[in-house]
């Protein structure tokens, strides 16, 4: 389906570019997008009017100027893609634009509304600004997407660990049913205080990993003892949080030295 899409010309905020790129994200619509002067009457021609058009009715009409609550145009098609529960981390993403924007918090430098300023035009009339606004959306895309993908992945690795089972026979080692680079988030000294390693078979590189969970969720501080250099290894981090085995009996062989108890 192709939508036809209106939003303001000139200057460009992080409310519309988010909104925008909210709607090429999340909707299989082809997104047509015409940057239109603040002072168009006429939006037949249009399927979607974003910050702009004296008018909010939440189907067609998103100008958040006429709606109380607190919303910035981002806020305001979030809403309409009724989404929410289900990436809370965007969620709170959009909040952050929505306040911002509206003035209830001045975004701080580097933060996301900060960013997209930087791909303003110089020249707010020039052809160049148009080019700017597409960049900027298409950046925007690239934080939701990788968002999107990331909340639908811990869905996947939460089944994962539910899957794994353990290694060896020691309780306090788990051998992932496949690997999640996201096992981290469920798996770790707060949430499951008896592990204190974690095992898989790499088999597109052939051979058997090993890597010490942290105490807690972004973290550096280990929950299981450090793995310590083996010369039967064919690497062992410095630090001893991660090691890699050419085979299974291997890594058996390696973890029997080092003691993993509950």
């Amino acid at each position: 389906m192709r939508l036809k899409i209106a939003t303001h010309n000139k200057i460009f905020h992080a409310d519309e570019v988010t909104a925008i790129a909210l709607l090429k994200t999340f909707t299989d619509n082809e997104i047509v997008v015409s940057r239109v002067d603040h002072s168009t009457s006429d939006y037949s021609a249009y399927d979607m009017v974003i910050d702009i058009g004296r008018k909010f009715d939440g189907k067609k009409y998103f100008d958040h100027h006429q709606h109380k609550g607190g919303k910035s145009s981002a806020g305001l098609i979030w809403d309409y893609l009724e989404l929410a529960e289900q990436y809370p981390k965007i969620s709170k993403l959009i909040k952050m634009v929505d306040d911002n924007d509206v003035g209830i918090s001045k975004a701080k430098p580097f933060e996301y509304s900060s960013l997209i300023k930087c791909f303003k035009y110089k020249d707010i009339y020039a052809q160049e600004q148009d080019r700017a606004f597409e960049k900027a959306v298409d950046f925007a895309m690239i934080v939701l997407s990788s968002m999107k993908d990331l909340a639908e992945a811990l869905i996947d690795a939460k089944t994962i660990v539910s899957n794994s089972f353990v290694f060896n026979n020691n309780p306090s080692i788990i051998e992932l049913s496949s690997f999640t680079p996201h096992w981290t988030s469920y798996i770790n000294g707060a949430a499951t205080p008896n592990i204190k390693a974690v095992v898989w078979e790499d088999k597109q590189e052939g051979n058997w990993k090993i890597k010490i969970p942290a105490k807690r969720v972004g973290t550096f501080e280990l929950h299981g003892k450090a793995l310590v250099q083996d010369e039967n290894m064919e690497f062992v981090h410095s630090n001893g949080h991660f090691a890699v085995a050419k085979d299974e009996e291997t890594m058996k062989v390696y973890l029997a030295k080092q003691h993993f108890k509950v």
